[in-house]
Protein backbone atom coordinates (compact mmCIF):
# COMPACT_ATOMS: atom_id res chain seq x y z
CA UNK A 1 0.00 0.00 0.00
CA UNK A 2 2.84 2.35 0.87
CA UNK A 3 4.73 1.66 -2.38
CA UNK A 4 1.54 2.37 -4.37
CA UNK A 5 1.21 5.78 -2.63
CA UNK A 6 4.82 6.61 -3.36
CA UNK A 7 4.29 5.82 -7.06
CA UNK A 8 1.30 8.18 -7.14
CA UNK A 9 3.32 11.00 -5.57
CA UNK A 10 6.16 10.46 -8.05
CA UNK A 11 3.72 10.50 -10.98
CA UNK A 12 2.11 13.78 -9.86
CA UNK A 13 5.49 15.39 -9.23
CA UNK A 14 6.68 14.40 -12.73
CA UNK A 15 3.46 15.76 -14.27
CA UNK A 16 3.89 19.10 -12.53
CA UNK A 17 7.49 19.21 -13.67
CA UNK A 18 6.50 18.68 -17.32
CA UNK A 19 3.69 21.25 -17.12
CA UNK A 20 6.01 23.81 -15.60
CA UNK A 21 8.59 23.11 -18.27
CA UNK A 22 6.07 23.51 -21.08
CA UNK A 23 4.76 26.75 -19.67
CA UNK A 24 8.29 28.06 -19.28
CA UNK A 25 8.87 27.55 -23.06
CA UNK A 26 5.85 29.71 -24.20
CA UNK A 27 6.72 33.30 -25.19
CA UNK A 28 5.07 35.84 -22.83
CA UNK A 29 5.64 39.38 -21.85
CA UNK A 30 7.75 40.05 -18.80
CA UNK A 31 4.91 41.20 -16.51
CA UNK A 32 2.52 38.42 -17.57
CA UNK A 33 5.27 35.83 -17.27
CA UNK A 34 6.01 36.89 -13.74
CA UNK A 35 2.33 36.70 -12.70
CA UNK A 36 1.87 33.35 -14.37
CA UNK A 37 5.07 32.02 -12.78
CA UNK A 38 3.88 33.03 -9.32
CA UNK A 39 0.47 31.44 -9.96
CA UNK A 40 2.02 28.20 -11.20
CA UNK A 41 4.34 28.09 -8.19
CA UNK A 42 1.41 28.58 -5.82
CA UNK A 43 -0.55 25.84 -7.59
CA UNK A 44 2.47 23.54 -7.39
CA UNK A 45 2.91 24.16 -3.65
CA UNK A 46 -0.79 23.54 -3.11
CA UNK A 47 -0.59 20.25 -5.02
CA UNK A 48 2.50 19.13 -3.10
CA UNK A 49 0.82 19.92 0.23
CA UNK A 50 -2.23 17.97 -0.85
CA UNK A 51 -0.10 15.01 -1.93
CA UNK A 52 1.92 15.15 1.32
CA UNK A 53 -1.27 15.09 3.34
CA UNK A 54 -2.54 12.08 1.44
CA UNK A 55 0.82 10.33 1.88
CA UNK A 56 0.81 11.02 5.63
CA UNK A 57 -2.74 9.67 5.89
CA UNK A 58 -1.73 6.53 4.00
CA UNK A 59 1.32 6.04 6.28
CA UNK A 60 -0.92 6.35 9.35
CA UNK A 61 -3.31 3.80 7.88
CA UNK A 62 -0.39 1.47 7.15
CA UNK A 63 0.93 1.85 10.71
CA UNK A 64 -2.51 1.06 12.11
CA UNK A 65 -2.73 -2.02 9.89
CA UNK A 66 0.69 -3.19 11.13
CA UNK A 67 -0.34 -2.72 14.75
CA UNK A 68 -3.58 -4.61 14.15
CA UNK A 69 -1.71 -7.43 12.40
CA UNK A 70 0.81 -7.71 15.26
CA UNK A 71 -1.97 -7.77 17.80
CA UNK A 72 -3.84 -10.52 15.96
CA UNK A 73 -0.60 -12.52 15.54
CA UNK A 74 0.10 -12.33 19.27
CA UNK A 75 -3.44 -13.43 20.03
CA UNK A 76 -3.10 -16.39 17.66
CA UNK A 77 0.22 -17.43 19.25
CA UNK A 78 -1.25 -17.20 22.74
CA UNK A 79 -4.26 -19.26 21.66
CA UNK A 80 -1.99 -21.88 20.06
CA UNK A 81 0.17 -22.14 23.19
CA UNK A 82 -2.93 -22.48 25.37
CA UNK A 83 -4.23 -25.21 23.07
CA UNK A 84 -0.92 -27.08 23.22
CA UNK A 85 -0.87 -26.77 27.01
CA UNK A 86 -4.41 -28.18 27.22
CA UNK A 87 -3.44 -31.04 24.90
CA UNK A 88 -0.36 -31.81 26.99
CA UNK A 89 -2.41 -31.69 30.17
CA UNK A 90 -4.99 -34.07 28.74
CA UNK A 91 -2.32 -36.47 27.46
CA UNK A 92 -0.57 -36.94 30.80
CA UNK A 93 -0.71 -40.51 32.00
CA UNK A 94 -2.40 -41.64 35.17
CA UNK A 95 0.99 -42.66 36.55
CA UNK A 96 2.31 -39.10 36.30
CA UNK A 97 -0.74 -37.77 38.13
CA UNK A 98 -0.24 -40.33 40.88
CA UNK A 99 3.40 -39.29 41.17
CA UNK A 100 2.40 -35.65 41.47
CA UNK A 101 -0.09 -36.55 44.16
CA UNK A 102 2.63 -38.49 45.98
CA UNK A 103 4.93 -35.45 45.80
CA UNK A 104 2.22 -33.25 47.29
CA UNK A 105 1.60 -35.81 50.03
CA UNK A 106 5.31 -35.95 50.84
CA UNK A 107 5.57 -32.20 51.15
CA UNK A 108 2.62 -32.17 53.56
CA UNK A 109 3.24 -35.17 55.82
CA UNK A 110 6.75 -36.49 55.03
CA UNK A 111 5.47 -39.64 53.29
CA UNK A 112 7.05 -40.69 49.99
CA UNK A 113 6.67 -43.60 47.57
CA UNK A 114 9.20 -44.99 45.13
CA UNK A 115 9.56 -48.10 43.05
CA UNK A 116 11.99 -50.04 40.89
CA UNK A 117 11.52 -52.74 38.24
CA UNK A 118 14.42 -54.54 36.54
CA UNK A 119 13.76 -57.17 33.87
CA UNK A 120 16.80 -59.11 32.61
CA UNK A 121 17.66 -61.28 29.66
CA UNK A 122 20.81 -63.35 30.20
CA UNK A 123 22.88 -65.51 27.89
CA UNK A 124 25.55 -67.69 29.55
CA UNK A 125 28.04 -70.04 27.99
CA UNK A 126 27.44 -72.82 30.55
CA UNK A 127 23.69 -73.02 29.91
CA UNK A 128 22.35 -76.54 29.27
CA UNK A 129 18.89 -77.97 28.78
CA UNK A 130 19.45 -80.23 31.78
CA UNK A 131 18.84 -80.33 35.53
CA UNK A 132 21.34 -80.23 38.37
CA UNK A 133 21.61 -83.82 39.66
CA UNK A 134 21.91 -82.63 43.27
CA UNK A 135 19.27 -79.91 43.49
CA UNK A 136 17.11 -80.65 40.39
CA UNK A 137 17.43 -76.97 39.50
CA UNK A 138 17.55 -76.07 35.78
CA UNK A 139 21.01 -75.50 34.33
CA UNK A 140 19.66 -73.17 31.66
CA UNK A 141 20.65 -69.50 32.10
CA UNK A 142 19.43 -68.26 28.71
CA UNK A 143 16.20 -66.77 29.99
CA UNK A 144 14.10 -63.70 30.74
CA UNK A 145 13.25 -63.03 34.38
CA UNK A 146 12.33 -60.32 36.87
CA UNK A 147 15.50 -59.51 38.74
CA UNK A 148 13.98 -56.90 41.03
CA UNK A 149 10.51 -55.42 41.47
CA UNK A 150 10.43 -53.22 44.53
CA UNK A 151 7.97 -50.87 46.16
CA UNK A 152 9.29 -48.56 48.86
CA UNK A 153 7.50 -46.32 51.33
CA UNK A 154 9.53 -43.88 53.41
CA UNK A 155 8.48 -41.54 56.21
CA UNK A 156 10.49 -38.60 57.50
CA UNK A 157 9.20 -36.04 59.96
CA UNK A 158 11.11 -34.38 62.77
CA UNK A 159 13.22 -36.85 64.71
CA UNK A 160 11.39 -39.90 63.32
CA UNK A 161 12.00 -41.79 60.09
CA UNK A 162 10.92 -45.15 58.74
CA UNK A 163 11.19 -47.35 55.67
CA UNK A 164 9.13 -50.27 54.44
CA UNK A 165 10.22 -51.95 51.21
CA UNK A 166 9.17 -55.22 49.63
CA UNK A 167 10.88 -57.14 46.84
CA UNK A 168 9.42 -59.48 44.24
CA UNK A 169 11.48 -61.50 41.76
CA UNK A 170 11.59 -64.70 39.73
CA UNK A 171 15.31 -65.48 40.10
CA UNK A 172 14.62 -68.84 41.76
CA UNK A 173 10.90 -69.02 41.15
CA UNK A 174 8.32 -66.41 42.08
CA UNK A 175 8.80 -64.94 45.52
CA UNK A 176 7.79 -61.86 47.49
CA UNK A 177 9.66 -60.89 50.64
CA UNK A 178 10.29 -57.93 52.94
CA UNK A 179 13.58 -56.33 51.99
CA UNK A 180 14.10 -53.16 54.04
CA UNK A 181 12.02 -52.56 57.16
CA UNK A 182 13.42 -50.07 59.63
CA UNK A 183 12.54 -47.38 62.11
CA UNK A 184 14.94 -44.55 63.00
CA UNK A 185 15.18 -42.02 65.80
CA UNK A 186 17.41 -39.07 64.80
CA UNK A 187 19.00 -36.20 66.69
CA UNK A 188 18.63 -33.54 65.54
CA UNK A 189 15.86 -34.26 63.09
CA UNK A 190 16.90 -32.02 60.17
CA UNK A 191 19.73 -32.50 57.67
CA UNK A 192 22.65 -34.83 58.36
CA UNK A 193 22.09 -36.20 61.85
CA UNK A 194 25.16 -36.77 64.01
CA UNK A 195 23.25 -39.46 65.88
CA UNK A 196 20.63 -41.85 64.47
CA UNK A 197 19.45 -45.09 66.05
CA UNK A 198 17.87 -47.62 63.66
CA UNK A 199 16.25 -50.98 64.37
CA UNK A 200 14.86 -53.48 61.89
CA UNK A 201 16.00 -55.03 58.63
CA UNK A 202 18.68 -52.86 56.99
CA UNK A 203 21.91 -53.07 55.01
CA UNK A 204 25.08 -54.33 56.66
CA UNK A 205 27.41 -51.33 57.17
CA UNK A 206 30.49 -52.66 55.39
CA UNK A 207 32.29 -51.07 52.45
CA UNK A 208 30.86 -49.15 49.53
CA UNK A 209 29.03 -51.60 47.25
CA UNK A 210 26.95 -53.17 50.03
CA UNK A 211 25.36 -49.81 50.78
CA UNK A 212 24.98 -48.70 47.16
CA UNK A 213 21.43 -48.61 45.80
CA UNK A 214 20.68 -50.90 42.86
CA UNK A 215 19.19 -48.04 40.82
CA UNK A 216 22.43 -46.02 41.16
CA UNK A 217 24.81 -48.74 39.96
CA UNK A 218 25.71 -49.05 36.29
CA UNK A 219 26.79 -52.69 36.54
CA UNK A 220 23.91 -55.15 36.77
CA UNK A 221 25.21 -56.87 39.92
CA UNK A 222 27.71 -56.25 42.69
CA UNK A 223 31.22 -57.67 42.44
CA UNK A 224 31.78 -61.34 43.19
CA UNK A 225 33.45 -61.03 46.59
CA UNK A 226 30.75 -58.66 47.90
CA UNK A 227 28.01 -61.08 46.83
CA UNK A 228 29.92 -63.95 48.48
CA UNK A 229 30.57 -62.30 51.84
CA UNK A 230 27.31 -60.34 52.06
CA UNK A 231 24.59 -62.16 50.07
CA UNK A 232 21.40 -60.15 50.04
CA UNK A 233 23.08 -57.20 51.85
CA UNK A 234 20.26 -56.94 54.44
CA UNK A 235 20.24 -58.33 57.97
CA UNK A 236 18.19 -57.85 61.14
CA UNK A 237 19.53 -55.86 64.07
CA UNK A 238 20.21 -52.40 65.45
CA UNK A 239 22.45 -49.66 64.06
CA UNK A 240 23.94 -46.41 65.31
CA UNK A 241 25.00 -44.08 62.48
CA UNK A 242 25.52 -40.43 61.66
CA UNK A 243 27.93 -37.80 60.46
CA UNK A 244 29.60 -34.56 61.44
CA UNK A 245 31.24 -32.26 58.89
CA UNK A 246 33.22 -34.62 56.64
CA UNK A 247 33.13 -37.68 58.96
CA UNK A 248 30.66 -40.55 58.48
CA UNK A 249 30.22 -43.56 60.75
CA UNK A 250 27.98 -46.59 61.22
CA UNK A 251 28.05 -49.37 63.82
CA UNK A 252 25.59 -52.28 63.81
CA UNK A 253 24.74 -55.38 65.81
CA UNK A 254 22.97 -57.96 63.62
CA UNK A 255 22.03 -61.64 63.51
CA UNK A 256 24.78 -62.46 61.03
CA UNK A 257 22.47 -64.34 58.66
CA UNK A 258 21.71 -62.09 55.64
CA UNK A 259 18.45 -62.67 53.76
CA UNK A 260 20.33 -63.85 50.67
CA UNK A 261 22.32 -66.72 52.17
CA UNK A 262 21.47 -70.40 51.66
CA UNK A 263 21.59 -71.77 55.25
CA UNK A 264 19.43 -69.71 57.64
CA UNK A 265 18.35 -66.57 55.76
CA UNK A 266 16.75 -64.03 58.07
CA UNK A 267 17.13 -66.28 61.14
CA UNK A 268 19.80 -66.69 63.81
CA UNK A 269 20.79 -70.24 64.84
CA UNK A 270 23.02 -69.08 67.72
CA UNK A 271 22.93 -66.52 70.52
CA UNK A 272 25.99 -64.66 69.29
CA UNK A 273 25.56 -61.58 67.11
CA UNK A 274 27.76 -60.09 64.37
CA UNK A 275 29.19 -56.62 64.98
CA UNK A 276 30.09 -54.60 61.90
CA UNK A 277 30.90 -51.00 61.17
CA UNK A 278 32.40 -48.46 58.83
CA UNK A 279 34.27 -45.23 59.55
CA UNK A 280 34.68 -42.94 56.56
CA UNK A 281 35.20 -39.42 55.26
CA UNK A 282 33.48 -37.46 52.50
CA UNK A 283 34.81 -34.11 51.32
CA UNK A 284 35.14 -31.82 48.31
CA UNK A 285 38.81 -31.88 47.31
CA UNK A 286 38.62 -29.73 44.18
CA UNK A 287 36.31 -27.94 41.77
CA UNK A 288 33.38 -30.34 41.26
CA UNK A 289 35.45 -33.22 42.69
CA UNK A 290 34.28 -35.22 45.70
CA UNK A 291 36.33 -37.87 47.45
CA UNK A 292 34.97 -40.62 49.70
CA UNK A 293 36.93 -43.22 51.64
CA UNK A 294 36.39 -45.55 54.54
CA UNK A 295 37.55 -48.51 56.59
CA UNK A 296 35.23 -51.36 57.58
CA UNK A 297 35.37 -54.31 59.96
CA UNK A 298 33.18 -57.23 61.00
CA UNK A 299 33.46 -59.68 63.90
CA UNK A 300 30.98 -62.49 64.28
CA UNK A 301 30.14 -66.10 64.90
CA UNK A 302 29.22 -68.74 62.36
CA UNK A 303 27.23 -71.93 62.85
CA UNK A 304 28.12 -75.51 61.97
CA UNK A 305 25.14 -77.84 61.74
CA UNK A 306 25.49 -81.07 63.69
CA UNK A 307 24.43 -84.54 62.55
CA UNK A 308 21.55 -86.67 63.71
CA UNK A 309 22.16 -90.11 65.33
CA UNK A 310 21.76 -93.12 63.05
CA UNK A 311 20.64 -96.73 63.66
CA UNK A 312 22.63 -99.81 62.62
CA UNK A 313 21.85 -100.85 59.06
CA UNK A 314 22.77 -103.37 56.38
CA UNK A 315 24.07 -102.45 52.94
CA UNK A 316 24.36 -104.60 49.85
CA UNK A 317 26.81 -103.73 47.08
CA UNK A 318 26.32 -105.75 43.88
CA UNK A 319 30.00 -105.97 43.05
CA UNK A 320 29.72 -108.26 40.00
CA UNK A 321 26.36 -106.73 38.93
CA UNK A 322 24.66 -110.09 38.57
CA UNK A 323 21.62 -109.09 40.56
CA UNK A 324 22.25 -111.76 43.23
CA UNK A 325 23.62 -111.61 46.76
CA UNK A 326 27.06 -113.18 46.84
CA UNK A 327 29.64 -113.55 49.52
CA UNK A 328 31.30 -110.32 50.46
CA UNK A 329 28.58 -108.12 48.98
CA UNK A 330 26.65 -107.64 52.21
CA UNK A 331 28.05 -105.67 55.10
CA UNK A 332 26.72 -104.18 58.28
CA UNK A 333 26.92 -100.48 59.06
CA UNK A 334 27.02 -99.69 62.78
CA UNK A 335 24.89 -96.91 64.18
CA UNK A 336 26.45 -93.64 65.18
CA UNK A 337 25.73 -91.07 67.84
CA UNK A 338 24.68 -87.64 66.78
CA UNK A 339 27.12 -84.77 66.68
CA UNK A 340 26.02 -81.50 68.30
CA UNK A 341 26.08 -78.25 66.38
CA UNK A 342 29.01 -75.94 67.03
CA UNK A 343 29.92 -72.30 66.58
CA UNK A 344 33.04 -70.88 64.95
CA UNK A 345 34.60 -67.44 64.70
CA UNK A 346 34.65 -65.31 61.57
CA UNK A 347 35.79 -61.81 60.70
CA UNK A 348 36.56 -59.41 57.87
CA UNK A 349 38.32 -56.09 57.35
CA UNK A 350 38.06 -53.84 54.31
CA UNK A 351 38.80 -50.47 52.76
CA UNK A 352 37.13 -48.51 49.97
CA UNK A 353 37.53 -45.21 48.10
CA UNK A 354 35.57 -43.31 45.42
CA UNK A 355 36.16 -40.15 43.42
CA UNK A 356 33.31 -38.31 41.69
CA UNK A 357 33.40 -35.22 39.51
CA UNK A 358 33.07 -33.70 36.07
CA UNK A 359 36.75 -34.20 35.36
CA UNK A 360 36.57 -34.30 31.53
CA UNK A 361 33.86 -31.65 31.21
CA UNK A 362 31.46 -34.00 29.41
CA UNK A 363 29.66 -35.57 32.36
CA UNK A 364 30.16 -37.14 35.75
CA UNK A 365 33.16 -39.43 36.16
CA UNK A 366 33.33 -41.97 38.95
CA UNK A 367 36.37 -44.03 39.91
CA UNK A 368 36.19 -46.58 42.72
CA UNK A 369 38.18 -49.29 44.45
CA UNK A 370 37.46 -51.66 47.35
CA UNK A 371 39.23 -54.62 48.94
CA UNK A 372 38.45 -56.98 51.80
CA UNK A 373 40.15 -59.83 53.66
CA UNK A 374 38.13 -62.28 55.72
CA UNK A 375 38.08 -65.64 57.43
CA UNK A 376 35.18 -68.10 57.42
CA UNK A 377 32.79 -65.36 56.24
CA UNK A 378 31.77 -66.64 52.80
CA UNK A 379 28.01 -67.21 52.87
CA UNK A 380 27.13 -67.09 49.19
CA UNK A 381 29.80 -68.59 46.89
CA UNK A 382 31.88 -71.29 48.62
CA UNK A 383 30.15 -71.40 51.99
CA UNK A 384 32.83 -71.48 54.68
CA UNK A 385 32.52 -74.18 57.38
CA UNK A 386 35.83 -74.80 59.17
CA UNK A 387 34.23 -77.60 61.23
CA UNK A 388 33.11 -79.47 58.13
CA UNK A 389 34.93 -81.95 55.93
CA UNK A 390 38.19 -79.99 55.58
CA UNK A 391 38.48 -79.22 59.28
CA UNK A 392 40.37 -75.94 58.77
CA UNK A 393 39.73 -72.23 58.37
CA UNK A 394 38.85 -70.61 55.05
CA UNK A 395 40.77 -67.45 54.26
CA UNK A 396 39.02 -65.17 51.75
CA UNK A 397 40.36 -62.21 49.81
CA UNK A 398 38.71 -60.05 47.17
CA UNK A 399 38.90 -56.67 45.52
CA UNK A 400 37.50 -54.66 42.63
CA UNK A 401 38.30 -51.44 40.82
CA UNK A 402 36.59 -49.59 38.03
CA UNK A 403 35.54 -46.36 36.38
CA UNK A 404 32.31 -45.06 34.84
CA UNK A 405 31.76 -42.02 32.60
CA UNK A 406 28.59 -40.14 31.67
CA UNK A 407 28.03 -38.54 28.26
CA UNK A 408 25.46 -35.84 27.47
CA UNK A 409 23.56 -36.65 30.71
CA UNK A 410 21.85 -39.60 29.01
CA UNK A 411 24.56 -42.13 28.29
CA UNK A 412 26.99 -43.92 30.57
CA UNK A 413 29.78 -46.43 30.04
CA UNK A 414 32.04 -48.23 32.46
CA UNK A 415 34.51 -51.03 33.05
CA UNK A 416 35.14 -52.97 36.25
CA UNK A 417 37.61 -55.69 37.22
CA UNK A 418 36.95 -57.81 40.29
CA UNK A 419 38.87 -60.70 41.82
CA UNK A 420 37.87 -63.14 44.54
CA UNK A 421 39.63 -66.10 46.15
CA UNK A 422 37.27 -67.97 48.49
CA UNK A 423 39.98 -70.25 49.90
CA UNK A 424 43.59 -69.14 49.77
CA UNK A 425 44.70 -72.49 51.25
CA UNK A 426 42.84 -74.78 48.86
CA UNK A 427 44.49 -77.96 47.61
CA UNK A 428 43.88 -80.39 44.76
CA UNK A 429 44.85 -84.02 44.28
CA UNK A 430 46.78 -84.51 41.03
CA UNK A 431 48.32 -87.90 40.18
CA UNK A 432 47.79 -89.08 43.78
CA UNK A 433 49.71 -86.04 45.02
CA UNK A 434 48.10 -83.25 47.04
CA UNK A 435 49.14 -79.85 45.69
CA UNK A 436 48.18 -76.26 46.38
CA UNK A 437 45.56 -75.06 43.96
CA UNK A 438 43.48 -71.96 43.31
CA UNK A 439 39.73 -71.48 43.39
CA UNK A 440 39.92 -67.80 42.52
CA UNK A 441 37.58 -66.19 40.02
CA UNK A 442 38.11 -62.90 38.20
CA UNK A 443 35.75 -60.93 35.99
CA UNK A 444 36.06 -58.10 33.50
CA UNK A 445 32.69 -56.36 33.23
CA UNK A 446 31.96 -53.93 30.36
CA UNK A 447 28.68 -52.01 30.55
CA UNK A 448 26.90 -49.24 28.64
CA UNK A 449 23.53 -47.66 29.35
CA UNK A 450 21.12 -45.04 28.10
CA UNK A 451 18.43 -43.41 30.21
CA UNK A 452 15.45 -41.15 29.79
CA UNK A 453 12.94 -39.30 31.95
CA UNK A 454 9.19 -38.99 31.34
CA UNK A 455 7.44 -37.00 34.03
CA UNK A 456 8.50 -38.64 37.27
CA UNK A 457 9.43 -41.94 35.62
CA UNK A 458 13.08 -42.82 34.96
CA UNK A 459 13.87 -45.40 32.33
CA UNK A 460 17.19 -47.09 31.62
CA UNK A 461 18.54 -49.81 29.34
CA UNK A 462 21.82 -51.54 30.29
CA UNK A 463 23.94 -53.91 28.23
CA UNK A 464 26.76 -55.70 30.07
CA UNK A 465 29.22 -58.38 29.02
CA UNK A 466 31.14 -60.27 31.73
CA UNK A 467 34.36 -62.06 30.82
CA UNK A 468 34.87 -64.63 33.58
CA UNK A 469 38.10 -66.48 34.33
CA UNK A 470 38.13 -69.24 36.97
CA UNK A 471 39.47 -72.72 37.74
CA UNK A 472 36.20 -74.64 37.67
CA UNK A 473 36.86 -76.53 34.44
CA UNK A 474 39.04 -79.53 33.65
CA UNK A 475 41.18 -80.20 30.63
CA UNK A 476 41.62 -83.59 28.92
CA UNK A 477 44.25 -84.59 31.45
CA UNK A 478 41.96 -83.77 34.36
CA UNK A 479 43.90 -80.69 35.35
CA UNK A 480 42.09 -77.49 36.50
CA UNK A 481 41.26 -75.21 33.58
CA UNK A 482 39.19 -72.14 32.85
CA UNK A 483 35.48 -72.88 32.51
CA UNK A 484 33.89 -70.96 29.64
CA UNK A 485 31.07 -69.19 31.46
CA UNK A 486 31.03 -65.65 30.09
CA UNK A 487 27.74 -63.84 30.55
CA UNK A 488 25.75 -61.34 28.47
CA UNK A 489 23.00 -59.38 30.23
CA UNK A 490 20.42 -57.04 28.75
CA UNK A 491 18.42 -55.11 31.35
CA UNK A 492 15.35 -52.88 31.06
CA UNK A 493 14.76 -50.73 34.13
CA UNK A 494 12.01 -48.37 35.22
CA UNK A 495 11.96 -46.39 38.46
CA UNK A 496 10.02 -43.60 40.09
Amino acid sequence: MRSRSLRKVSFLAMSLFLVNKAEAQEPTSGENASVESKSASANQDEAIKELSGKLAAQERALRELREEFGKRLAEEQAARQASEARAEESSRTAVEKVLESAAVARSSNGLSFSGLVQVDYTNKQTSEDQLNSSTSAPLNEDRIFIRRARLRTAFEKGILAGVFEIDANTVNGSQIRPLNVEGTLRWPGEGLSPLALTVGLFKIPFGFEVGQRDSERLFVERSQFVRALFPGEYDLGARLAGGWRFVRYALAVQNGEPIGESTFPGRDPNKAKDISGRLGVEAEVGPELIAKAGFSALKGTGFHKGTSPTKPSVAWTDTNEDGQINTGEVRGIPGSSGQPSQNFDRFAIGADAQFLGNILGIGKTQAFVEAAYGQNLDRGYLVADPLGTLGRNYREFGYYLGVTQEFAERYQAGVRYDYYDPDKDSTDRQSAVVLLSSQSVSTWAFAVSTRTMVGGLRGRVIVEYDMVSDHLGRDKQGMPANLKNNLLTLRAEAAF
